[in-house]
């Protein structure tokens, strides 16, 4: 399980990844989960991400498929914000 805070997101905001911008990215992620993927599985993570309130524990299918749908649909900036809260976790 890895905890991802999707209320407060930091998102970089130069490729020099020396600052970076807290954003609540919850309903816009959870937009981009919703109206990509197809499933039941891809429905309910998309309800999950909306509906939280600060940090919350995701399985790693649900990581891989975050992964994968910010991989395809986001700036770098995020796709690196994203990957850091989940090497943070990790560790």
């Amino acid at each position: 399980m890895t905890k991802i805070n999707f209320k407060k997101f930091g998102v970089y905001t130069s490729v020099s990844r020396t600052e970076k911008r807290e954003m609540d990215v919850r309903e816009s992620f959870a937009d981009m989960v919703y109206k990509n993927v197809s499933g039941i599985k891809a429905h309910a993570l998309a309800l999950k991400i909306y509906e939280s309130d600060g940090a919350r524990e995701y399985t790693d299918e649900e990581v891989g498929l975050i992964r994968a749908v910010s991989e395809k649909l986001c700036v770098p900036g995020f796709i690196d914000g994203l990957n850091e809260q989940i090497h943070t976790k990790q560790e």
